[in-house]
């Protein structure tokens, strides 16, 4: 397991400074340093923002898989039933408030006597800006 050379070339493959990669995972740039250079290894509770910031997974990142032959969810659709057009509204804020997954799209419309809100919601949109906690 070279975790340390692993996180080395995915952040040099997304063309970011070892500054910029420990700002996005709050940590030290010292701790990146220690880990891209084998003196240790990421905190296991720091796999999965790993993963996440690599669009990875933990397997991977452990030297388990290949990441190239993932499946990966970029976008679902969604088809709600509601009672009523304010209870769909009520869901579209909801949605538009949550950063992840991001709404990129709703179509809210009435069939007889229910209405029924499409949402559209993508996966991979700005990962690269958010922080992870």
């Amino acid at each position: 397991m070279d975790i340390g050379r692993t996180v080395r070339e995915l952040r040099q493959k997304r063309g970011i400074t070892q500054e910029t990669f420990a700002e996005a995972l709050s940590v030290s740039v010292q701790t990146v340093s220690r880990w891209e250079n084998n003196v240790n290894a990421p905190d296991l509770s720091v796999l999965p923002q790993l993963a996440i910031f690599f669009r990875v997974s933990t397997d991977y990142l452990l030297g388990l898989e290949r990441s190239d032959t993932m499946a990966k969810l970029l976008k679902t659709t969604e088809t709600l039933e509601l009672a009523s057009r304010e209870e769909a509204e009520a869901m579209v804020l909801k949605f538009k408030g949550v950063k992840f997954p991001v709404l990129k799209d709703y179509k809210i419309t009435a069939q007889g006597d229910k209405v029924i809100l499409e949402v559209t919601k993508e996966f991979n949109s700005d990962l690269d800006n958010m922080k992870f906690q």
